[in-house]
């Protein structure tokens, strides 16, 4: 049983880059006696516990209406022009009145989370990574192009020590997957081009390893070229999500050009893992 204390999720929606700092700053602050927060990076996959909204950006503002709930409650920072479903807090930012705030919300969230369990139920674990257009004429084939397909197969942990591959095996027993470990980025490329791995995690604290690099030699068109006994054209590349933690900023932009499906922020909790997990390897349920 994981019995490490993990800092909740923190999602921040529609403030400008030095406010979003000063805000992650406020968070990271927080009294130890009370929760722990962190902000997720651009193009996270992880599902936050919380959203932090700015109440002066329509635009975020009409975004919790698709996002917000129960599970994952919101908080909006500054007076919004409408009446909305959240509770709010007036600017200047007062922070032990955050803290307050996102502590009763915490609440809220338990028990929407106890009433799922007693219930059977399961909670939602995917989010829409694209805003829903009120008018959408993007052609089908377009969708289908940008859908990722999951394939079930191995991962691969690029990391230093193989502590956190053996944590993962631990929770693909039940599958029946294998979890496989590299140090190094020459390691991680011979292990894929043997065709077996789905799905790599790249620890971006790892010495001697460039994350866009390694990630762009296994998605390629030409990064698993010399493979052994088999076509390299029938050998479908594995999806790439980094692992990240401060001082490394993740670049979203550069991510997407080596072809990574995203970053999870550490320290992961096991519930952020298993729902990328699941996600990416197409895994089913698990029957009690």
């Amino acid at each position: 049983m994981q019995t490490e204390k993990y800092p909740f999720a923190v999602r921040l929606l529609g403030f400008p880059p030095e406010e979003a700092r000063a805000i992650a700053l406020g968070l990271h602050r927080a009294p130890r006696k009370g929760a722990a927060y962190f902000c997720l990076s651009d193009g996270s996959l992880q599902e936050p516990d919380l959203y932090l909204a700015n109440g002066a950006d329509l635009r975020a503002l009409a975004a919790l209406d698709s996002l917000a709930g129960d599970i994952h409650p919101a908080l909006v920072l500054g007076a919004p022009p409408v009446c909305l479903p959240y509770p709010s807090l007036r600017l200047p930012v007062r922070w032990g009145s955050v803290y307050s705030a996102l502590d009763e919300l915490l609440k809220r969230r338990a028990g929407a989370l106890d009433r799922l369990a007693h219930q059977g139920a399961p909670q939602r674990s995917d989010r829409r990574r694209r805003e829903r257009l009120d008018l959408d004429l993007t052609e089908a084939a377009d969708y289908a192009a940008m859908r990722h397909h999951a394939h079930r197969g191995a991962v691969l942990v690029l990391d230093r020590s193989p502590a956190f591959s053996l944590h993962v095996g631990r929770l693909l027993l039940a599958w029946r997957l294998a979890c496989r470990w590299a140090d190094n980025e020459d390691e991680a490329v011979a292990i894929c081009r043997q065709g077996a791995v789905a799905l790599v995690l790249i620890n971006t604290t790892t010495p001697g390893i460039d994350a866009y690099r390694v990630c762009a030699a296994l998605r390629q068109p030409d990064g698993l070229h010399g493979l052994r006994g088999r076509d390299s054209a029938q050998c479908e590349p594995p999806a790439v999500v980094f692992l990240a933690a401060p001082p490394f900023i993740y670049d979203a932009e550069r991510a997407r050009a080596a072809g990574a499906e995203g970053v999870l922020d550490k320290p992961v909790a096991d519930h952020h893992l298993l729902d990328l997990l699941r996600r990416e390897l197409d895994l089913p349920a698990l029957l009690h």
